[in-house]
């Protein structure tokens, strides 16, 4: 029966990085099944979901990976998944909210709050600060899904009083669906 993992693993930014773990797995004939990876702030991070189909215990194949780690300077962490159920969840009402502005303390919690009190699942969430001559901007993008009971209408309203309590620009926008 297999076994799943979540792996994640952190350090300084550098090539080669994703090739080294990956063939770590790909040796031990583990198959990435779900990923995040990004660069925050100098760091490279990276969330796995790993699916393990052979006898190999998590602890050897933790034991392989914190030999690739060492000369990446990685640190590394797991959780064994009690149960896991692949993706296949489908947004019914997906919406996108952009935030821009000077950078302040609490724009996240601020906003997060706003949608978790409306029932609003956040799926996606990037953020980054935007140093150009000087001034300091603040960017959010928060890929979320949309009760179909919710009123557009009052959402809008809603982050519009919120954006001008933080001094932010808020926009919302539906989602745009593709077929591929």
């Amino acid at each position: 029966m297999a076994k799943y993992i979540s792996l994640t693993a952190i350090g300084k930014d550098k090539p080669g990085i994703v090739s080294s773990i990956t063939k770590a797995l790909y040796e031990e004939k583990c198959n990435v099944e779900d990923s995040a990876m990004t660069i925050l702030h100098g760091q490279f991070a990276m969330i796995l979901i790993i699916k393990i189909t052979t006898n190999l215990s998590i602890k050897a194949l933790f034991n392989k990976l914190q030999k690739v780690a060492n000369p990446l300077g990685m640190a590394f962490s797991y959780a064994e998944l009690s149960s896991y159920v692949p993706k296949k969840h489908k947004s019914v009402n997906p919406y996108v909210i952009s935030v821009y502005g000077s950078d302040r303390t609490g724009v996240v919690y601020n906003i997060s709050e706003c949608l978790a009190e409306d029932k609003i699942n956040i799926t996606d969430m990037q953020t980054t600060l935007l140093k150009y001559k000087g001034k300091d901007t603040y960017i959010m993008i928060i890929e979320c899904d949309i009760p179909k009971k919710k009123s557009y209408e009052k959402l809008s309203k809603d982050l519009l009083r919120l954006a001008r309590h933080i001094n932010v620009t808020i926009s919302l926008n539906k989602a745009e669906s593709a077929d591929i």
